[in-house]
């Protein structure tokens, strides 16, 4: 029996809408961005406005409830009020990405006619050094925090993001209190990053985390909010240890994906130039949402989708179930959907190690 025989009903619920991937920032650790030379072709290639427009409204007859707009920097194009905003009036619940460091008053009055549900806002430091260092852009920190100040006007849910690298992990607990100070809210960490994926042209591995500080900086991140949110006379009544998390399925109820989650079964992205993929990782297997229409490309994706036998050592391992691996993953890592990514091989092994320790 095929794998598609036995699939269950797919529905484009959420969607992913990549406006750019041109930004005005030049993060080393972005798995997206390309060289700068190339912004006149990607810009020439972008789904104009009108495009845009059509597309949500296929995406509306499709029955898709949610929309993130990301980037690149979605606030750069400059007819973003205009893609935006005929998006929102169809009615989706909405999410913006955004830097936060393009929030002009043409933008903000758009946002206030038509306020976001969620705005995910990504700092990448807590000063204008790491700005110009991480991102080259001297004013990054100013810019980016009155625009976050701006946005935080809005009737929107806010939520604060950074990525960790070696060039702002000693900003991780100013960043912290610099969002609880002036937002009143928790932010969210990434230190596992990935190298480029789709044509990037940054070399993330020189910047990223070793294996070591990623699994420290997530155990003391866990550590602390664990002590935040126990009463002070309780935290040494209780014990922290990682274990083996408990398997999402079983035998007798398996689930039939094709990436092994949810991309391209409820999860979609449409991208700058109008491809349809499972996973905005995965630039493998995709069809023209413009050219087809979105309705058929999404039926006809699941047949571009062949995954290869991946390593036997990988796919063998006894610590797969504590492993980051996916095929967007393994893509970005080895070039191919097959290898082992030493990487997070190494994150995992890192991870084991400190089963059974005691944390808290």
């Amino acid at each position: 029996m095929k794998m598609l025989d036995v699939m269950p009903a797919r529905h484009p619920v959420n969607a992913t809408l990549e406006l750019t991937l041109r930004c005005n920032l030049k993060c080393k650790m972005c798995m997206f961005r390309h060289s700068d030379r190339e912004n006149v072709c990607l810009a020439a290639e972008e789904l104009t406005s009108a495009q845009w427009a059509d597309m949500a409204q296929q995406l509306f007859d499709a029955g898709t409830l949610n929309i993130l707009i990301t980037g690149g920097e979605p606030l750069l194009r400059k007819d973003f009020c205009e893609i935006y905003s005929s998006i929102y009036r169809l009615g989706f619940l909405v999410t913006l990405y955004t830097n936060a460091t393009l929030v002009t008053q043409e933008i903000l009055q758009t946002l206030r006619k038509y306020p976001p549900h969620r705005i995910g806002i990504t700092l990448y430091g807590a000063s204008n050094e790491t700005y110009q260092t991480l991102c080259g852009c001297a004013d990054g920190f100013d810019r980016a925090l009155a625009g976050a100040k701006a946005l935080a006007t809005l009737p929107s849910v806010l939520e604060f993001r950074t990525t960790l690298v070696q060039d702002n992990h000693q900003d991780m607990d100013a960043i912290a209190r610099l969002v609880e100070k002036e937002f009143g809210l928790p932010m969210t960490h990434a230190n596992t990053v990935f190298q480029s994926v789709r044509g990037g042209c940054m070399n993330v591995a020189d910047c990223r985390l070793t294996p070591e500080q990623t699994v420290d900086m997530t155990l003391t991140r866990t550590i602390r909010r664990v002590r935040q949110l126990l009463p002070p006379e309780r935290r040494e009544q209780v014990q922290l240890r990682l274990a083996d998390p408990q398997p999402e399925c079983t035998a007798q109820d398996p689930k039939y994906t094709l990436l092994g989650c949810n991309g391209g079964m409820n999860n979609v992205t449409v991208t700058w130039d109008g491809k349809l993929l499972g996973c905005q990782l995965l630039g493998n297997f995709s069809t023209d949402a413009v050219k087809l229409g979105f309705a058929k490309a999404w039926e006809e994706w699941p047949y571009t989708v062949r995954l290869p036998q991946v390593d036997p050592q990988c796919s063998a391992c006894p610590q797969l179930s504590l492993c980051q691996i996916c095929p967007g993953v393994r893509m970005a890592e080895c070039g191919n959907l097959q290898d082992r990514p030493e990487y997070i091989c190494q994150i995992t092994k890192q991870l084991v190690s400190r089963k059974g320790e005691d944390l808290l």
